[in-house]
């Protein structure tokens, strides 16, 4: 009886050896399933020769991300990376696939110690709806001399404010003096700006066309020196010849600004 009792108690230790020992693996499998390996080069890899490791991404709902919703996208995928020596979080942010490839909202990175590092905001609404045509009103002066002074002042419109080279659109109105007379002269033109701060400018008015290329402070001055075609020759002035020209752009926009950079 008691050899029974022996034998039952030695059997009912192994079942209960295995399942823990099943439970266990098991969860060592789900967990390496769930995980992703990283090299020192961010190259997946095996877990021993791994530098950082991410756990599998989960959904959070758009708006509960990031702060605000973005059409045809329900949900953002929540990514956390970690070092392996240590467990510490090494970066964390939302992205649009489960791979961290297309990130969106604000990312942060932590060194090894926990530390916070750096933070990056990749803004959807700005990066992937670019507008067209961008509204915001740029004020400019511009002084010209062909064979008279003419002063001119408009409204521009920067049709290209999400690019680093800017065009601008400029609608205005000239005033020039010729033989103590006063003339009006409507201004239309393109104005494309490098990041090179240099820029290539084509116009024209009821009497003339003109061309005019040089060189662009920031997008704040340009100055310039081209040639005016007239279209109108048997009226005065005859706006036919070189032309120097000077622009001022005044606008609470910065995208329609070269940012300044210095360099060592």
């Amino acid at each position: 009886m008691i050899k029974t009792n022996l034998q039952f108690h030695t059997i009912k230790k192994k079942s209960i050896l295995f399942t823990f020992s099943f439970l266990f693996l098991s969860f060592n499998l789900f967990a390496q399933k769930d995980t992703t390996y990283f090299d020192v080069n961010w190259k997946a890899c095996s877990k021993e020769i791994a530098a950082f490791y991410r756990l599998k991404p989960k959904k959070i709902k758009t708006k509960e991300a990031i702060g605000y919703k973005i059409e045809g996208t329900d949900s953002l995928y929540t990514i956390k990376d970690y070092y392996t020596k240590n467990n510490k979080l090494q970066f964390e942010g939302y992205s649009f696939d489960n791979s961290g490839e297309s990130l969106v909202g604000k990312s942060k990175w932590y060194d090894e110690n926990g530390q916070f590092l750096d933070t990056q905001n990749y803004n959807h609404k700005e990066r992937h709806t670019p507008k067209i045509l961008d509204w915001q009103p740029i004020f400019y002066i511009n002084y010209s001399i062909t064979i008279k002074s003419q002063f001119t002042a408009g409204l521009e419109f920067c049709l290209s404010c999400e690019d680093k080279s800017k065009l601008f659109l400029g609608l205005g109105y000239g005033i020039s003096n010729y033989d103590n007379n006063y003339f009006g002269i409507p201004d239309t033109y393109l104005s494309l700006n490098t990041v090179n701060w240099g820029f290539v400018k084509i116009g024209g008015s009821n009497r003339n066309l003109y061309s005019v290329a040089g060189l662009s402070l920031l997008n704040f001055i340009d100055l310039g020196f081209g040639y005016s075609y007239p279209l109108t020759q048997d009226k005065t002035p005859e706006l036919k010849g070189f032309t120097f020209g000077l622009t001022f752009r005044i606008t609470n926009n910065k995208k329609a600004y070269v940012p300044l950079r210095i360099g060592f």
